[in-house]
C-alpha cells in the first residue's frame, strides 16, 4: 500500500505541477530507475549478447532492451512498474533458459540498481538416470533409464552402454532405444554367467551425458536338474530319476543320472542318458555291487554346461540270504532234532542250508553242523553224538555265492 500511495502522489503532483520532478530529484527522488548489469552463462561464465532484458510482470511488457558483446545491459524501471511488481526477465531464442529477477527489493524512487552479475543456464551435457535392471537371464537383461534433464539441447540419441570393466562409455558395447518422451528402455545381448557394468546414456548437441553404473551379473545358462528317489533297490541294480524343470536357457541336449561310491558323482562315473529336453525322466543303475554305498544324482547338460541334482545316498541289498531258526525236537541225551527256513536266497541261490552246533554260544559252520540240501524253504537236521547233560546252543544256516547267514539262536539241554 506504502507504493502505491507513493505513486499516486507522485503522479497527482506529475500532473498538476509538471515543475515539482526536478525539485523531487534534487530531493532524491526519481520517476524512473535505471537497472543494470552483466548476463553471463552459468556454466562458462562468459558474457552472452543479444539476450533480450524486459520489464514485465508477467502479463505486460514495459521498456526491452538486448544485452551487448560484453553482456552489458541497461534498463529503466519507472515507478509505478516498480509498484506494480514489475522485475527484469531475461530471454534468448536459442538455448538458453529464461530468467526472472525480483525487483520487490528496490526501493521506490532510486536513481540506479546494479544487478551485478546475472547468470543464465545455457546448453550443457544431458542428466540421465539408469532406473533398473529386470527379467536378467543368461543372454540378456532388460535395462530402463530417464532422461533427467535435456541441458536445454535436444536429444538425439539415448540408451546404455555396457562391459565387463568399470564406467563404460560409447566405445564399449552399447544399445540405443527409440527417441521420445523422457523414459527409455533396452534390452542388452550378454554372455552366461559374467558381470556387467551398465550406465545409462545420453547425447546433445553438447555432447554424451551419462548415468552412474548398475551392476549385473547373468545367470550361469545352466539347467536346472531335480534327483528323483531311489526305488527297486537290489544287491546289484537300482532304479533312479530326475526332472528337468528349465532349460537355463539353451535346449537340454542330453540328461540322465550319475552314481558312484564317492560323494559328488558327475557324468565321468558311470552314468546313463536318458533322453534330452525338459521334464522327468527315469534311469537304471546296473553292476552295482552287493552291501555297497553308493551316491547317485541327476544331470543334464545344455551348451552352457551340465549342472546336478541334489545327491542321494543309498545301500544296495547285501545278497545274502535270510534264515530262521525252529524250536528243537526230539531231545534226547545223545541226539536232538533241530532245523530252519530259508526265507529268500538275497538275489543269489542258496548252495548249502543246515544248523551248526555246540556247547559255546554262538556256533558256526567252523565247529558242529549240518548240511541239509540248498535253496529255500524249510529243512529238518539231525543233530547226533552229543554229551549226556551238556548244554547246546544251536542256530540255522544258509550259504550262498555272497556268503554265510545265521538265524536266531537257540538252546536245549541233552538229557
Amino acid at each position: 500500500m506504502y507504493r502505491k500511495y507513493i505513486v499516486v502522489a507522485l503522479c497527482f503532483l506529475s500532473v498538476l505541477f509538471p515543475s515539482c520532478i526536478k525539485p523531487l530529484e534534487e530531493e532524491g527522488i526519481y520517476e524512473s530507475t535505471r537497472c543494470y548489469g552483466v548476463v553471463m552463462d552459468s556454466r562458462t561464465h562468459q558474457p552472452l549478447e543479444g539476450l533480450r532484458v524486459m520489464a514485465t510482470d508477467g502479463s505486460h511488457v514495459g521498456n526491452v532492451v538486448y544485452s551487448a558483446a560484453n553482456g552489458m545491459f541497461e534498463i529503466a524501471v519507472t515507478l509505478d512498474q516498480l509498484s506494480k511488481g514489475y522485475g527484469i526477465r531475461f530471454e534468448s531464442d536459442s538455448l538458453y533458459e529464461s530468467l526472472v529477477y525480483n525487483l520487490a527489493d528496490v526501493p521506490l524512487g532510486t536513481k540506479e540498481f546494479d544487478m551485478g552479475e546475472v547468470y543464465l543456464v545455457g546448453p550443457s551435457l544431458p542428466m540421465v538416470s539408469a532406473t533398473g535392471i529386470v527379467d536378467i537371464t543368461a543372454i540378456s537383461a532388460h535395462c530402463y533409464g530417464t532422461i533427467d534433464n535435456e541441458g536445454n539441447s535436444t536429444i538425439v540419441e539415448q540408451g546404455f552402454v555396457y562391459s565387463t570393466m568399470q564406467y563404460p562409455t560409447v566405445d564399449n558395447y552399447r544399445v540405443s532405444a527409440s527417441l521420445g518422451g523422457d523414459d527409455f528402455d533396452c534390452v542388452l545381448d550378454l554372455e552366461p554367467h559374467t558381470t556387467y557394468y551398465v550406465r545409462a546414456y545420453a547425447v546433445n548437441a553438447m555432447g554424451i551425458g551419462y548415468s552412474d553404473q548398475l551392476v549385473v551379473t547373468t545367470l550361469d545358462g545352466l539347467a536346472e536338474v531335480a534327483t528323483g528317489s531311489v526305488s527297486n533297490v537290489t544287491t546289484t541294480s537300482a532304479t533312479c530319476g530326475g526332472t528337468v524343470h528349465s532349460d537355463g536357457g539353451f535346449a537340454v541336449l542330453s540328461r540322465g543320472i550319475c552314481w558312484s561310491t564317492s560323494a559328488q558323482p558327475s557324468i565321468y562315473n558311470a552314468h546313463t542318458n536318458n533322453g534330452s529336453g525338459i521334464g522327468s525322466f527315469v534311469g537304471q543303475m546296473s553292476s552295482l555291487e552287493p552291501n555297497t554305498t553308493y551316491h547317485v544324482r541327476a544331470w543334464a547338460e545344455n551348451s552352457s554346461g551340465v549342472s546336478y541334482g541334489s545327491e542321494i545316498v543309498f545301500t544296495t541289498q547285501s545278497g545274502l540270504p535270510t534264515v530262521t531258526t525252529t524250536p528243537a525236537t526230539d531231545v534226547t541225551s545223545t541226539s536232538a532234532v533241530a532245523g530252519g527256513v530259508v526265507t529268500a536266497d538275497g538275489g543269489y541261490p542258496v548252495i548249502r542250508r543246515g544248523v551248526c552246533y555246540g556247547t559255546s554260544a554262538l556256533p558256526t559252520i567252523a565247529g558242529l553242523h549240518t548240511t541239509d540240501g540248498a535253496g529255500t524253504g524249510s529243512f529238518v537236521s539231525q543233530l547226533t553224538n552229543l554229551t549226556p547233560g551238556s548244554t547246546y546252543y544251536y542256530r540255522a544256516y544258509a550259504t550262498n555265492g555272497v556268503g554265510t547267514v545265521y538265524g536266531e539262536q537257540q538252546l536245549f539241554v541233552a538229557w
